[in-house]
């Protein structure tokens, strides 16, 4: 009896080790599916960049660079009037930060960037796309769409607005965040860790039916060491996982200079941390609840056991 008491016991700790995982799976996945499907995650994380005071330093001299070298290849600026041009643009490319739209701008570049890497991915998924790591970029295109409109408006009435057309085609001007590295998180495993993320809802079911199978399956004193094991498992994973998240580091990307990719990977880095780092703190702060609750259990099971033996 005292055998299949204790098998009863190593197949519920199994059982509950099991949940822990499929239940910290689940929440990690739920988090990684909502930042790449849905909108709202990246732009919580990159949107306030809009009027982040280092952004709008080196954020209008790239702009001002493409979108001069977009207006000179579409229209003839006769020689006389290209350093004046070249004054207007850098003019309106640091005045649009301040204009209304820029905001709504920004936004629609975040969200560019969202949907043409989760396109990229899907692509790869599928052996369709070319061989070699997707990355997050960033479409500059509506930013120098509003630019533009910032640049001929200032020019109304000048010789240089009358030259310039009131619209021009912008094409995609990408910002390659160089992230995530290859060597950090390649896109077979993404993808293939995205391909468990989105099923997070089928994880946290297996979860609790598991986690239930496992306090049945144990014996009523084995229940406080099931619940002490699936505590320690719990900690353990929500430690492993903060220490992944926090060694996800760009500075090795970036160039002495501040320029937009490193400011906008940094941050984006910063908001994946905080994204996963409220999973980790519930791991974390779960597994310490379970072992004391586990520890509890077998105290007051053992000390009942006591009170019989005396009585």
């Amino acid at each position: 009896m005292a055998i299949a008491a204790s098998t009863r016991n190593i197949i519920a700790v199994g059982l509950l080790l099991v949940a822990v995982l499929a239940s910290g799976a689940a929440m990690l996945g739920s988090t990684a599916a909502r930042l790449l499907d849905t909108p709202e995650p990246l732009q919580r994380i990159l949107g306030p960049l809009a009027t982040d005071p280092e952004l709008r330093q080196v954020l209008p001299d790239e702009l001002a660079a493409a979108l001069g070298e977009r207006i000179t290849q579409d229209t003839a600026v006769p020689q006389i009037l290209k350093v004046p041009l070249q004054h207007a643009v850098a003019a309106a490319s640091g005045a649009m930060l301040d204009e209304p739209g820029f905001q709504a701008a920004w936004e629609a570049t975040i969200e560019s960037a969202r949907t043409d890497f989760t396109t990229r991915m899907a692509e790869a998924a599928k052996g369709t796309a070319q061989s070699g790591q997707v990355t997050l970029r960033l479409d500059l295109a509506p930013l120098l769409d509003s630019g533009y409109d910032t640049l001929h408006s200032s020019l109304a009435g000048s010789p240089l607005g009358t030259l310039l057309p009131g619209t021009i085609a912008i094409p995609s001007v990408m910002v390659d965040t160089r992230w995530p590295a290859a060597d950090d998180l390649s896109t077979h495993s993404l993808n293939a860790w995205l391909s468990v993320a989105r099923g997070w809802g089928w994880l946290a079911a297996g979860a609790l039916v598991l986690a239930a199978a496992g306090l049945l399956v144990a014996t009523r004193s084995g229940r406080g060491w099931a619940g002490f094991a699936a505590g320690v498992g719990s900690l353990l994973l929500g430690v492993a996982a903060r220490i992944f998240f926090g060694s996800l580091d760009s500075g090795a990307l970036h160039a002495a200079d501040p320029n937009v990719q490193a400011l906008v990977t940094d941050r984006l880095l910063d908001g994946l941390q905080r994204e996963m780092g409220a999973n980790t703190t519930v791991l974390v702060t779960g597994g310490i609840l379970a072992i004391l609750a586990g520890a509890g259990w077998s105290w007051w099971v053992a000390r009942q056991r006591r009170d019989r033996a005396v009585g």
